[in-house]
């Protein structure tokens, strides 16, 4: 069975970014717009005050751990790839654990790190409508959509 490249972020595989890595020019800025979108949201829903300074202080660290949550998520379906664990690259036994992982970790990076000096309800709901909302979701594509085969 042919092995096959996933998405791993929520808008360019990982995989992408190393062997081209001009698609960073893209990747980073539509991921900062998502990012920037949500926590826009919730200043405005959860009325933070102070919104230049709580934006400021977290937007780099969000997108920062974002990547780093989606890059963590793909190495353990990458893992599954490389030890053969499961031979359907695009099998939900894969895929579900993938996405879990990198969401929990947005929202314990975001929780414990980006949002440490916040209040303790601020940052649980901030954590995880990050978590929820910038979830790797695309790992739900199979590749044969994204790539032709």
């Amino acid at each position: 069975m042919k092995k096959e490249t996933r998405l791993y972020n929520v808008i360019f595989p990982v995989w992408t970014l190393i062997l081209f890595p001009a698609t960073w020019l893209i990747a980073i800025p539509a991921n900062f717009l998502i990012d920037s979108l949500v926590i826009l949201l919730c200043i405005h829903f959860l009325k933070i005050e102070d919104k230049k300074d709580f934006y400021r202080k977290t937007i780099l660290w969000v997108v920062a751990f974002g990547f780093l949550s989606d890059i963590l998520g793909s190495i353990y379906m990458t893992a599954n790839l490389f030890l053969e664990v499961i031979d359907n690259p695009d099998s939900p036994l894969v895929t579900i654990p993938g996405v879990l992982i990198a969401g929990l970790l947005i929202f314990v990076f975001n929780y414990y790190f980006t949002l440490k000096n916040y209040d303790k309800n601020i940052r649980f709901k901030v954590a995880l409508t990050l978590a929820i909302a910038t979830a790797p979701y695309t790992f739900f594509i199979p590749t044969r959509l994204i790539y032709g085969y």
